[in-house]
């Protein structure tokens, strides 16, 4: 029975009409975000789901970088108009499906209106191909970086123990609620030593958060520092299906779990993502 009802929950999950649209980012690059997002992306697969990992980077294809691909259209045709979702998605690892970034692309300040809404017209296609859609933003808080991070159902804020990745991790933070006092943030504190040291990271940045914004961080979870993820880099595959068992591929395996449960986004929260990525991009759209 209990079994019964966990398949009833995880059909009417993934039955929704809209994706859950996530944002992975960080203050600052090399603390590991593109190699979370393509993992928690093929975690999520790996359980059953319909999982599309957009590569935002509007200056580096770095999904396609670590898993060695070479595709032939990306996010730039979209904003050309010279390809649509359909035809730019590629089929990626593990079963998720991947819309290519761009290398050199100009920053989404700078695309003209046609181009913005190129963009926004093939997002609002591709919320209705998957339950999620795994955003790789790009890091920094530019206004090109925080376009999606704003619009995003929930995001996930990835930080190192390191002190600068910690200060940066906050000043993304800030910016968020600025912006969006209703944001959902959630920590990942990536290449921690041990539990100890995860907790030390979400200490400070929950501490200042409460204290300067007035708001405590979540806590999502802890991936370990593990020389499986630079073996499989080297290897140009995903960590999680090259070493499914290394303790990395389980963190990232249990972060997808806790996601997925912790589903906190208000019904039509999509609709909302579009209005919201709308507004980042200047223009008028109610859906």
């Amino acid at each position: 029975m209990a079994e019964q009802a966990n398949n009833l929950k995880q059909f009417m999950q993934k039955n929704q009409s809209l994706a859950r649209i996530i944002a992975v980012t960080s203050g600052k690059g090399g603390v590991g975000k593109t190699n979370t997002s393509i993992n928690l992306a093929i975690s999520l697969a790996n359980q059953g789901y319909r999982v599309v990992l957009l590569d935002a980077d509007l200056g580096l294809a770095n999904v396609e970088v670590l898993l060695g691909l070479n595709s032939i259209y990306n996010l730039q045709h979209i904003v050309e108009g010279e390809r649509t979702i359909s035809e730019v998605l590629v089929k990626g690892p593990g079963g998720i499906a991947i819309v290519p970034g761009s290398s050199g692309m100009a920053k989404m300040a700078d695309l003209s209106e046609q181009g913005r809404i190129n963009i926004l017209n093939g997002l609002e296609e591709l919320q209705h191909r998957a339950d999620f859609i795994i955003v790789d933003t790009m890091a920094g808080i530019g206004r090109s970086a925080i376009a999606f991070v704003l619009a995003a159902d929930e995001v996930l804020l990835v930080s190192t123990p390191e002190p600068s990745s910690i200060v940066d991790a906050y000043a993304m933070l800030k910016t968020v609620c600025q912006h969006r006092d209703n944001a959902i943030v959630r920590l990942v504190a990536n290449m921690v030593v041990n539990k100890k040291q995860a907790t030390y990271v979400y200490d400070k940045l929950s501490g200042v958060s409460q204290q300067y914004l007035g708001r405590k961080m979540s806590y999502l979870g802890m991936i370990p520092r593990d020389t499986h993820v630079n073996q499989a880099v080297m290897q140009s595959q995903p960590y999680s299906l090259r070493f499914p068992g290394a303790p990395a591929s389980k963190a990232i395996a249990d972060i997808a779990s806790r996601l997925i449960n912790q589903h906190t986004a208000s019904k039509g929260g999509s609709k909302s993502f579009l209005r919201r990525f709308a507004q980042t991009l200047g223009l008028d759209r109610s859906a």
